[in-house]
């Protein structure tokens, strides 16, 4: 057994141990004083098996075993406390539902078994077995930039030991000064893989390189058994996520953006759809209100649905309180030398176009109450960037448009501490800067403010 496997074992039997631990503290074993060694089996074995199994799929699919402890052990606690929730609440569950366990006390379990999964990860990041203990004995394939900065990055030191590295047929090796050079090119690479035990090939060819000369390794590091992280140039691309992908039994690769999958954007669309269905039950008698407001002070329908841009450029049907006279959206060319805000966006003050009541709702945002159903059907947040019209989309610089790149919410940075005090830039550097440090505390101090500016009335 490599030193690697070695290692996954012995985490996944400290993990297990954990475990049993975190669900004895919690009360697994006290119902069963007196009982047979069949019924113990039944009431205490099979739950205990079932969140032995879950904890295994859940910390794989949160990438828990392929984090590298030392580089950040704050996302590695935040890793461990999603893991363990999530398989306490589907061990919970399942148990429940096809076994007859024995009473377990919530809290005990979940903090003790936090304390020991979080605990024993964090004290081997702090030694040198933490540094070591799975660090596979790897070897680069190729000399280029790209296979430079592979070697020289830290995640690369702390993750792997680098043994050395083979060049391919006419590449430069004085390109990788600070590693041994194993080979005078992949024609060696069978004694090199064998001579120097090597578990793990990290392929990185120049655009030099022949493709006939990439698949060989491929072939070589196959029939070694050799694990292979390949890392063409081509694919030097940020903020992209590659899969595989077959169309007519034909393999190639896919470019996504990443979807985030963390448990904190889960919470953020639950947040959503409570606060929204809770907002939309208590403001009812505002709701009504205001659309009896609206339908008896002029003509026209109550709702205004205007096509706005959402996430990655996706459009709907964004709904509001109509403010403004029948036909008001037709004369905006002709009122945009008044505009107060700059950039693509339309403001203006003491807009004529907007009917008495309308100022009203716009003064304490009340128009904008109607969008808790966008929030409800998923177009909308309850906190993001607010959503552009397609025609000011158009108009984005190449760094604004990353403002579309999430959900757009009822209130955002901009409308809690800019408003229509701030340039369109700035508007774009808040937006920007929430999409980059968001968390849901920061979703939830956006709410509490934005109550506090509605009720001052701020808008226009």
């Amino acid at each position: 057994m490599s030193r690697t496997n070695l290692m996954r074992l012995a985490g996944l039997l400290l993990d297990s141990a954990c475990i049993v631990a975190a669900l004895s503290v919690g009360g697994l074993w006290h119902a069963l004083d007196g009982a047979s060694t069949s019924e113990s089996l039944l009431h205490a074995g099979a739950p205990l098996l079932a969140f032995l199994g879950l904890w295994g799929l859940v910390s794989t699919r949160l990438g828990l075993d392929r984090f590298p402890s030392r580089r950040n052990r704050r996302l590695l606690v935040r890793r461990v406390v999603e893991s363990w929730a999530t398989t306490w609440g589907l061990g919970g569950l399942i148990s429940a539902s096809l076994f007859d366990p024995p009473h377990l006390d919530v809290w005990p379990v979940l903090g003790t078994g936090l304390v020991l999964l979080a605990g024993y990860r964090l004290a081997l990041s702090a030694t040198s077995l933490g540094l070591t203990s799975a660090r596979p004995r790897t070897l680069l394939i190729g000399s280029c930039p790209s296979a430079r900065s592979l070697s020289a990055g830290r995640d690369a030191q702390e993750a792997m030991e680098l043994v050395g590295f083979v060049p391919f047929p006419g590449e430069d090796p004085a390109l990788l000064p600070n590693l041994p050079r194993l080979g005078t090119s992949t024609e060696d690479l069978q004694h090199v893989i064998r001579d120097h035990h090597v578990e793990l090939a990290l392929v990185s060819p120049s655009d030099r390189a022949v493709t006939g000369d990439v698949r060989r390794v491929f072939h070589v590091c196959d029939e070694l058994g050799l694990g292979v992280q390949y890392f063409p140039s081509f694919l030097d691309l940020e903020h992209l996520q590659v899969g595989l992908v077959w169309s007519d039994a034909r393999l190639g690769l896919s470019l996504n953006s990443p979807a985030n999958q963390s448990l904190s954007q889960l919470a953020k669309r639950a947040i959503d759809v409570a606060g929204a269905a809770a907002g939309l039950l208590v403001l009812l008698p505002v709701f009504v209100a205001c659309a009896l407001a609206v339908k008896l002070t002029s003509k026209g329908s109550v709702f205004f649905r205007q096509i706005r841009v959402g996430k990655n450029g996706d459009t709907f049907h964004c709904l509001k309180f109509r403010t403004m006279y029948v036909g008001a959206h037709a004369q905006q060319e002709a009122l945009r030398a008044a505009s107060v805000q700059d950039g693509p966006a339309f403001k203006i003050p003491k807009d004529p176009r907007i009917t008495p009541v309308g100022r009203v709702l716009r003064k304490f945002s009340l128009d904008e109450l109607p969008q808790l159903l966008n929030v409800l059907f998923g177009d909308m947040s309850l906190v993001g960037p607010r959503p552009p019209i397609p025609s000011e989309v158009e108009k984005y610089t190449w760094w604004q448009r990353r403002r579309i790149s999430v959900k757009p919410g009822l209130t955002c940075v901009w409308q809690v501490w800019g408003r229509n005090r701030v340039s369109f830039k700035r508007w774009v550097e808040m937006d920007l800067y929430y999409i980059d440090n968001w968390s849901l505390w920061l979703d939830l101090k956006l709410i509490a403010h934005t109550v506090r500016v509605v009720l001052r009335g701020t808008g226009m």
